[in-house]
């Protein structure tokens, strides 16, 4: 994995601390749901990221094939 997709993933990490960080404080309804998502959207993001590294550190593969 490169030192950019590192970073990358550093920065999602970072922000799902502060998101956590969040949640544990009083928030409202709507405002808990809104974090709940962004939570869900950087687990994804690190996921697509990991998803992308190991496709680029195996050889070519045509998995339909």
């Amino acid at each position: 994995m490169d030192e950019r997709r590192i970073a990358m993933l550093r920065v999602h990490e970072q922000n799902i601390e502060h998101y956590r960080g969040l949640l544990r404080t009083k928030l409202s309804e709507v405002e808990a749901h809104f974090i709940e998502r962004r939570l869900s959207e950087e687990r994804c993001a690190i996921e697509m990221l990991k998803f992308v590294a190991r496709g680029e550190t195996s050889p070519n593969t045509d998995l339909l094939a």
